[in-house]
């Protein structure tokens, strides 16, 4: 991260269109678990309903319930503790018209598990206290409706009577909602460490590549200069003496040694071939699966392309997937997670702009290796490139060729 531009801001594309609230490929995720959830649901609650024939306008009821799990399933990421708080409301009105039990509402689970992956201690706590009034709603319906004392359907429970049975029937609902809070906070606390390590390990990674480097260097150099140096003295001896033996000889060891060197050369780049081998996913193409791993390492990725992916030169491709693996991770290192990071792939004509954007947690320091490595990655690709601050945001900008940025 960075407390001013690296270089020189290059004039700024127009800002991205607002983003809707819900991505598509979020939305399709949790259809599809709504979906299942809701399956899973509907037999036990036909059933009940065709053994129970007073159900009447409770049907409709049941209809609303079924439409409000799937929208809180839908919205879960986004607004848990919104989705949360709705489905309260709902169950508070299902137990003042004294409502039969639906099945449906197990799905509940589910916003309640979110609550706790996806919101930070704040919407934790809250989902918390909600939980506690909802545990107490489904105490006060078992105690009433649900016939623990056999009242009329919508006969409120007379208290203090029944406020030690209600206790009693509170601590169930209420261990279950908590525990399925705590469960999201568990994975979302595992994701995060699975994350961290897997920043530390990216980081050694390339330590050790850097040092790997580093020898390599200093051998083509000893073999280089130190070959050279031998070549250049026989031939200046060569030079001055009229001996034809003397000649032979040293155009000899001229050979030997060039030889030789040839070799060792040959080896080093082999070396560093091998240690830089072609990625496979060093690509554009696989930006969808980077952003699939990121979102799976507890970053909130929204991923927008715009005129389709043109093809770039190999060079160019690598460098343009590279700066946008790392600007991902420098979101998910130094970012505010609670955020989502907007990712826009844009073509521009024969090229592309790559434009990532997250909001920060504290004010950012100096530039570190991986914003200056970017800078001299799409240098070398030929492309350019912009790192910076626009007003909450932390920008990184990339265009292939430069002259789009």
């Amino acid at each position: 991260m960075i407390a001013a531009p690296l270089a020189p801001a290059a004039p700024l594309a127009p800002a991205p269109a607002p983003r809707p609230a819900l991505d598509r490929s979020t939305l399709v995720t949790d259809g599809i678990v709504a979906g299942v959830t809701l399956a899973m649901l509907v037999l036990p609650t036909l059933l009940l309903g065709a053994v129970m024939p007073s159900w009447g306008w409770h049907w409709l009821l049941a209809a609303v319930v079924t439409a409000a799990l799937v929208a809180a399933i839908l919205v879960r990421r986004r607004w848990p503790l919104l989705a949360l708080a709705g489905l309260t409301l709902l169950a508070a009105v299902h137990v003042a018209v004294g409502a039969p039990l639906f099945p449906m509402w197990f799905a509940v689970l589910v916003p309640l598990y979110s609550a706790g992956r996806f919101s930070r201690w704040p919407g934790r706590l809250a989902a918390a206290g909600i939980a506690l009034v909802a545990s107490f709603l489904a105490a006060y319906w078992v105690l009433g409706t649900g016939g623990f004392m056999n009242l009329a359907p919508g006969e409120p429970v007379p208290m203090p009577a029944g406020l030690r049975p209600l206790l009693v029937l509170w601590v169930p609902p209420m261990l279950l909602f908590s525990m399925t809070i705590l469960v999201g906070w568990g994975v979302s606390a595992v994701a995060r460490t699975e994350a961290a390590v897997e920043v530390a390990q990216v980081s050694t990674r390339r330590a050790d590549e850097q040092e790997e480097r580093a020898a390599l260097a200093r051998d083509m150099h000893d073999v280089v200069a130190h070959s050279l140096a031998v070549v250049i003295a026989q031939a200046n001896g060569a030079r001055y003496t009229a001996d034809a033996a003397v000649k032979d000889r040293t155009l000899e060891t001229i050979a030997g040694t060039a030889k030789q060197a040839l070799g060792d050369v040959r080896l080093l780049l082999a070396q560093l071939r091998h240690s830089q081998a072609p990625d496979p996913v060093a690509s554009l193409d696989d930006a969808d699966a980077l952003v699939e791993r990121m979102r799976g390492s507890g970053l909130h990725v929204r991923l927008e392309r715009i005129g389709g992916s043109p093809p770039l030169p190999r060079t160019a491709d690598i460098a343009a997937y590279r700066i946008l693996q790392e600007a991902l991770t420098n979101a998910l290192r130094h970012g505010d997670r609670a955020q989502p990071v907007h990712v826009r792939l844009r073509a521009a004509g024969p090229g592309i702009v790559i434009d990532v954007h997250n909001r920060l947690l504290a004010a950012p320091g100096p530039a570190g290796h991986g914003v200056r490595g970017m800078h001299e990655r799409a240098r070398l690709a030929g492309g350019g490139l912009w790192t910076g601050i626009e007003g909450p945001w932390f920008r990184v900008r990339a265009a292939f060729p430069a002259g789009l940025a």
